[in-house]
């Protein structure tokens, strides 16, 4: 039997479906919005935090077109959530925009406004060489969160603001809010648990059409390097979910994703929360495997509290959660996604070592020229 509603009654139903979980929000900050029940179909749903409320409702509008697309908003919101309001927006606009003030003066004083991707490479500079805008200290790879990952804050892009240390996630996003300030045109892009930056070769200074950004290793690689080191296959790229750079309102996209999956390692929960926030990146980023991922968990949420509801006997609310999983596993397939396996863990974990060893050995360089 398959069961078909419309995508209002299907929102409808998920929403009152996950209602049923019964969260419990005792622990619900007192500052931040509630999320309005016109957008959920007039079910007033309750989630953990009222500050997560306020940062999903900021990029839904941005994403819908009613506020202007904002990459450095939406991350400081997602980051702002999850420390409970403890980010200050006036500390985190004004260090980006200190970066910036430095930036466009070394444009001017090197003579780069002459290329049109100069304004990329002063970014480049900026992250991998020191240089008094940046305190003389380059931006590198955290290796220590790397080896023992335990705060979820290790990828925060503030902490990388304070530290000049990241990882793959948080380096690349700093470049590209730092791009968005000084107007360059630099683009996310995904490998397999990785990000790293992409630029079009508008200069002709390289080989390839597009120049591959790698900030947690310093270095500019070849596109043939990374599909052989990340194991993307053929069907990955045509897919559009590895290689492509991606839109500003698709990065704002991805961002309500990852909002939904601090969301769960804050709270432990897949619940209404989690259902706007993929339901929404998906609307505008359907190729971002996450998003998939997270919403096929909080659907077998839902599936399992009905089942406990109705003592195991099928009906058609479990028919259609099922309907809709089968879904999420069929869109994964349809991208070419796949779990990471063994072998790819080690070699990533290999790959690393390898940048450690560079990133020692450029540091000592630059410390002892």
């Amino acid at each position: 039997m398959k069961v078909r509603l419309s995508k209002i009654a299907l929102t409808n139903f998920l929403i009152a479906a996950c209602c049923a979980f019964g969260t419990s929000v005792a622990d619900a900050q007192f500052t931040g919005r509630d999320i309005p029940p016109q957008i959920t179909g007039g079910v007033q749903i309750e989630t953990h935090s009222r500050l997560y409320n306020q940062a999903y409702l900021e990029m839904a509008d941005m994403l819908d077109g009613k506020t202007p697309l904002s990459i450095k908003r939406a991350v400081f919101l997602a980051e702002w959530a999850y420390l409970d309001g403890d980010l200050d927006y006036d500390w985190f606009c004004r260090t980006i925009d200190s970066a910036a003030l430095f930036l466009n003066g070394f444009i001017r004083a090197n003579g780069l406004e002459k290329y049109k991707t100069g304004k990329n490479m002063a970014l480049i500079e900026y992250f991998f060489n020191p240089w008094s805008g940046n305190w003389r200290k380059p931006f590198t790879y955290n290796f220590e969160d790397f080896e023992n990952p335990e705060d979820f804050t290790y990828q925060f892009v503030s902490k990388v603001m304070r530290t000049h240390q990241g990882q793959c996630r948080s380096l690349p996003y700093y470049y590209k809010i730092l791009a968005e300030a000084i107007g360059a045109e630099a683009y996310l892009a995904h490998a397999p648990l990785h990000v790293f930056i992409r630029y079009r070769d508008d200069d002709d200074l390289f080989p390839e059409d597009w120049v591959n950004v790698e900030t947690t290793s310093h270095q500019l690689v070849p596109e043939f390097w990374i599909l052989e080191h990340s194991g993307i296959t053929e069907r990955m790229v045509e897919s559009g979910m590895y290689m492509r750079p991606t839109t500003d309102r698709e990065t704002v996209a991805a961002q309500l994703s990852d909002l939904a999956m601090a969301y769960r390692e804050k709270y432990g929960v897949y619940d209404d929360f989690t259902w706007l926030c993929t339901d929404k990146s998906l609307e505008h980023y359907p190729q971002r495997p996450n998003s998939w991922i997270i919403r096929g968990k909080t659907l077998e949420q839902a599936l399992l509290h009905q089942l406990a509801l109705t003592g195991g006997r099928m009906d058609e609310s479990i028919l259609l959660l099922e309907s809709q999983m089968r879904d999420c596993s069929d869109r994964l397939e349809a991208l070419g996604w796949q779990p990471i396996s063994a072998e790819q863990q080690e070699r990533f974990d290999a790959a690393a070592r390898q940048a450690q060893q560079t990133q020692e050995e450029r540091l000592n360089h630059n410390t002892n020229p």
